[in-house]
């Protein structure tokens, strides 16, 4: 029943119970998300060390407010895991924040110490040799080490979503709602270089739209990725998982030993991981047992680049511009 000016009666009603209806009303909505995604690790065949992936979680509406917190408790001073030996302020300012703000995050710890990790670049590389042969030009994106961060960070995504749906299931729908779209945007650092590469990451992470069908139906969350390349000067959040991922790698290879560059960092971070509440993070560490990512007859019937080209303006017409046009492979 509405009042004279068209306001519902709340006549009885205590206003602070009316303020508490409203805000639960409010959060009822899952938030829209940002993940930043690092890695910390030698991108090589190299057996010896982990390669350690990392990303962080941020309600998208609380990024510019978390950044301004980053940039004024380090007074602008960033500085990346691997150059903190003689400055620990930008890491113990990181790991305060990832304390204080309660901010979810998980990383990835594979080892590379078995017969999958070799079997794994084995066929990566006679896919790439035959995508070579047959497109007839360069194709980085199909390289063996390429595909594995792609891969890696899509297994972190995943991890850090389930994270965040199982912490705040107060948010989901109900059962009797309309599934909810939310958008996750993932930020990633540089190291997934060139434009091809880059546009192939994005291509692959926005195509799981519509694809993750156990997701939708447990939780009637579906998600959307939108993905941004940048580096740590264009975005300084990209220092969390960088930080994360280089203090999870530091002490996993050298622990607090003599022989570690970082034993006063460690130090110096330790109590601050501790105050980091448990159910906040989520870390996995395994021996590397991925199958390539890519199945063996991706590239069996891919036309080279100037057949490509003919077929595409017999069906697109002369008027249309071919640019940039990679064999296609679904990842």
């Amino acid at each position: 029943m509405l009042g004279q000016f068209g306001e519902p009666h709340t006549h009885g009603l205590d206003s602070s119970l009316i303020r508490g209806i409203v805000i639960l009303a409010m959060k009822s909505r899952f938030p829209d998300l940002t993940f930043f995604l690092d890695a910390a690790g030698r991108y090589s065949h190299s057996r010896e060390t982990p390669i350690v992936f990392s990303a962080v979680g941020i309600q998208t509406k609380n990024v510019d407010e978390v950044r301004e917190s980053l940039l004024a408790a380090t007074e602008s001073k960033l500085v990346k895991w691997s150059k903190s030996e003689g400055n620990h302020d930008t890491a113990k300012a990181i790991f305060r924040l990832l304390a204080k703000r309660k901010l979810l995050w998980i990383a990835r710890i594979i080892w590379k110490k078995s017969p999958d990790w070799d079997r794994y670049f084995e066929d990566g590389d006679e896919l790439y040799e035959k995508c070579v042969k047959n497109a007839q030009e360069a194709a980085p994106y199909a390289k063996p080490m390429n595909t594995l961060k792609l891969h890696q960070f899509g297994l972190a995504s995943a991890d850090l979503l389930g994270v965040y749906l199982a912490r705040h299931t107060h948010w989901l729908p109900k059962s009797n709602r309309p599934v909810q779209r939310i958008t996750v945007n993932a930020v990633f650092d540089s190291d997934i270089q060139g434009e091809t590469n880059q546009r192939i990451c994005q291509n692959v992470f926005e195509g799981l739209e519509g694809d993750l069908p156990q997701t939708v139906e447990a939780t009637r969350i579906e998600p959307h990725f939108k993905v941004s390349i940048t580096t740590e000067q264009g975005e300084p959040l990209l220092l969390l998982p960088d930080h994360v991922a280089g203090y999870l790698y530091s002490r996993k290879v050298y622990g607090v030993s003599d022989e570690n560059e970082k034993k006063e960092l460690l130090a110096g971070v330790e109590p601050l991981m501790e105050q980091i509440p448990p159910w906040c993070f989520k870390i996995v560490e395994e021996n590397f047992q991925e199958a390539y990512l890519l199945p063996p007859t991706t590239f069996d019937h891919v036309l080279p680049k100037k057949e490509r080209e003919a077929l595409l303006k017999a069906l697109l017409g002369n008027k249309h511009t071919i640019a940039h046009d990679e064999p296609t492979a679904t990842l």
